[in-house]
């Protein structure tokens, strides 16, 4: 079972069964952990194994679907877009939907945050995109669902159509119910 510390809104994960720690890091989990789950761990090899080359990032033109269809349902994809940066939805899969997932196709991702909690519900989004870096998170939605949903599993991975400028977000979420069985 997962625990959380907040700071400043942004999960801190200690999980003694996956041996993570991070009471003295700095929040962010740049890769999926061995024991996260199966779908988050293929997505991450599957993104790593399209990267161009050595030091670039994979695009979006790297990404088939037809590579990776039993993680299509769980798949989300985000544009960032303009100055300042915003972060719109541009694919949502069926596993999202059914658990009740507040974005639909063309909303910005603060759409369904409270106006106090936009700035710690973008952080991640940020984190990725300027750092080019992938995040990993479990616990609990940082935004409410349609739907109970107990605790999510997520990675946000960045990809750029120049190797090296962030332009879209490849994002899988699985979700979990209180029994900890997925959606």
């Amino acid at each position: 079972m997962l625990a959380f510390a907040r700071k400043d809104r942004t999960a801190r994960a200690v999980c003694p069964s996956m041996g993570i720690d991070l009471s003295s890091s700095d929040d962010k989990i740049r890769q999926p952990p061995p024991g996260a789950n199966a779908k988050i761990l293929a997505i991450y090899d599957y993104w790593r194994r399209i990267a161009p080359g050595r030091g670039l990032l994979p695009g979006r033109r790297h990404l088939h679907p037809t590579d990776i269809p039993k993680l299509l349902p769980n798949v989300w994809l985000v544009d960032v877009t303009g100055d300042p940066q915003r972060f719109r939805v541009r694919l949502v899969g069926s596993a999202l939907q059914q658990a009740g997932f507040p974005l639909k196709l063309g909303d910005f991702v603060e759409g369904p945050v409270p106006p106090a909690r936009r700035p710690a519900a973008l952080s991640d989004f940020r984190f990725v995109t300027t750092s080019r870096q992938p995040l990993w998170f479990r616990g609990m939605p940082p935004v409410p669902h349609e739907k109970e949903v107990y605790e999510i599993e997520r990675i946000f991975l960045p990809l750029a159509a120049n190797g090296a400028t962030v332009d879209v977000l490849l994002c899988l979420t699985v979700f979990y119910k209180s029994t900890g069985e997925e959606w």
